[in-house]
């Protein structure tokens, strides 16, 4: 696949795919299967890059073709459309995801330094007045 042209960078983002990882991803997020991690960095090359939006598009919609034609699913017939929905649900959960994570990450270290403060309080190395009694 040749590098493609690469629309405009609206939300100032860095872009931290080439073509070349875009492309091996292609497969794995038709079939469902793309890990986690790679999929924030996928959509945002995919969003950006011309040509690889386009090698996506047309392997979604030989994938869903395939699918209606197996299945006779209604939901088929705007293949676009379905891209679309599926790069944004897709976006949403990676987000949804990140913000999850970072929640978790700040909430451990509160709890570790409430620990450190415990257990130097516990050594009489610092004084708590609001823990005096507790422990």
């Amino acid at each position: 696949m040749a590098r493609g042209k690469h629309w405009p960078d609206t939300k100032g983002e860095q872009d931290f795919m080439d073509c070349k990882e875009a492309e091996k991803l292609i497969q794995p997020y038709v079939q469902g299967n793309m890990p986690e991690k790679e999929m924030e960095p996928f959509i945002s090359h995919i969003r950006k890059c011309h040509t690889c939006h386009e090698e996506l598009e047309t392997y979604f919609i030989v994938n869903r073709a395939m699918a209606y034609f197996e299945d006779d699913a209604p939901d088929s017939y705007n293949l676009t459309g379905l891209l679309e929905r599926d790069l944004e649900k897709k976006e949403e959960e990676a987000r949804h995801r990140r913000y999850k994570d970072t929640f978790f990450r700040v909430l451990m270290l509160i709890l570790v330094l409430f620990l450190v403060l415990l257990a130097l309080h516990y050594f009489e190395v610092i004084e708590l007045p609001w823990l005096k009694g507790l422990l």
